[in-house]
């Protein structure tokens, strides 16, 4: 098929995945002027550029920028003018659900002024998992500590299982209350008409509305209330004392050993699902036409781990590198013994090349190696995020005639998730052969894709 009609055909699924994701997108403050505001925090994980700032449970802004300004995280983000914001208003972090996404939540505040632009807000730390979790580590600390000390109380002197015994004794004790059943059971069936006819004379005593009955008179029933206040003092006192740590049991419970070897894994859990929280993915699908050689489509997934360091993993179809060489050597005899040489250049049209890159950011600046469509290279970028921009070069496909293949990009945020690329292809052939390439495409962030799961959910 022509790459130039499978070109055009991507477009228009582009176009048609467009429309859709407009519509769903449509509510996340991505219109509208805004106001730009400013805060400090002193911990800034699961905190990315376009995390969204939420008012009354609705988007209302994001952020636009992060900053490290000394040993804290500068925050810049925007939020819609329709919002008032006052003098008083305050943020918090929070997160959704057990490994959701985090969001900032605004208080806009109750005085009357409005918040100039640019101004500093303060924030509060939330009330997420992260506190919950460390709120149950307390817990979990003394259950652990409870379990030891039972399992070691469970063993004799010699190490023996207590357990062990107490089942053989039960199973004595069985066999010989089966003995006595057999042998007496006559007897038993008088002692349970017995039993049968104390309880219903108890009940007769303890039922109030009975005629002459034991709680028939309030004041008959003294004795018995105040003999149950005394037990319930008794437990009080008894409860107490746990609580206090004394006594066998009071001391299982508040042993400070057991409860610091549960923290200790919470810890552990704790940073583990910190570290699931803060992965943040970008999905990039671009499709196009080459000047020189026509069709030209790829799909970028980029994996952050952490905000100063991403993978990059891709798959790209064009016709154009990695380029192999064949070389055909003529030979004419020029006067005294000279040779010339032909050598021709052959392009290997795989139907798919593959790019995995490991990169590392620094603020607006990103340095990536790796395969670069199947090939060894190295790249750079440079972000503009107030204005939705990111430039970058690449260098790779390095042929000993033709010199590397360098290729310069840019790609321009145009409405929302959609985007146009612009790349110029090897720029300093030695053969003659540069080109550029022009495609558009849509670019998904956490956010935008949360929000086409949740939609397609329903």
């Amino acid at each position: 098929m022509n790459p130039l009609k499978v070109g055009l055909l991507t477009l228009a699924a582009l176009a048609s995945v467009v429309v859709m994701s407009l519509k769903i997108t449509s509510n996340q403050s991505g219109f509208g002027k805004h106001v730009q505001y400013k805060t400090v925090l002193t911990d800034a994980s699961g905190i990315f550029e376009k995390t969204p700032i939420k008012v009354a449970g609705i988007n209302a802004g994001k952020i636009k920028s992060i900053e490290l300004k000394g040993n804290k995280a500068l925050i810049t983000f925007e939020i819609l003018e329709d919002v008032f914001v006052t003098r008083n208003a305050k943020l918090k972090i929070k997160s959704v659900g057990l490994l959701g996404d985090k969001f900032i939540d605004m208080d806009v505040g109750s005085h009357d002024d409005r918040l100039p632009s640019g101004s500093t807000l303060i924030t509060e730390a939330g009330q997420g998992f992260d506190t919950l979790a460390r709120d149950a580590s307390d817990v979990l600390k003394e259950v652990k500590d409870i379990a030891i000390t039972i399992k070691e109380s469970l063993r004799d002197e010699q190490g023996n299982n207590v357990i062990k015994k107490i089942i053989t004794n039960v199973n004595d004790l069985t066999a010989s209350l089966k003995r006595i059943a057999e042998g007496n059971e006559a007897k038993i069936n008088d002692i349970v008409d017995d039993v049968k006819a104390i309880t219903e004379q108890l009940a007769y005593e303890t039922d109030r509305y009975q005629k002459d009955s034991l709680m028939s008179d309030l004041h008959k029933a003294g004795p018995v209330l105040e003999k149950a206040d005394a037990a319930m003092a008794d437990l009080k006192i008894i409860m107490a004392d746990l609580k206090d740590g004394k006594g066998t049991v009071g001391k299982l419970l508040r042993d400070d050993a057991v409860v610091d070897q549960v923290s200790q894994t919470l810890s552990s859990v704790n940073r583990l699902v910190n570290r699931i929280n803060n992965i943040e993915a970008d999905i990039g699908l671009s499709s196009g036409v080459n000047s020189r050689l026509g069709g030209d489509t790829r799909f970028d997934l980029d994996i952050y781990p952490a905000p100063e360091r991403f993978f990059r993993l891709g798959i790209v179809t064009n016709d154009f590198g990695p380029q192999s060489e064949k070389r055909q050597e003529s030979f004419t005899r020029k006067g005294e013994g000279k040779e010339q040489r032909t050598v021709t250049r052959k392009i290997n049209s795989s139907a798919f090349k593959f790019n995995f890159q490991i990169g590392r950011r620094i603020q607006r600046f990103g340095l990536r190696a790796g395969l670069i469509e199947s090939t060894g290279g190295v790249g750079m970028d440079y972000f503009f995020p107030d204005y939705g921009i990111r430039t970058g070069l690449e260098l790779f496909d390095y042929q000993k005639d033709a010199g590397p293949n360098l290729r310069l990009i840019s790609e321009v945020k145009i409405w929302n998730v959609l985007f146009a690329r612009l790349a110029g292809e090897d720029l300093v052939s030695k053969e003659g052969k540069q080109s550029a390439t022009i495609s558009m495409g849509l670019r998904f962030s956490d956010q935008d894709l949360a929000a086409l799961v949740g939609i397609f959910a329903r």
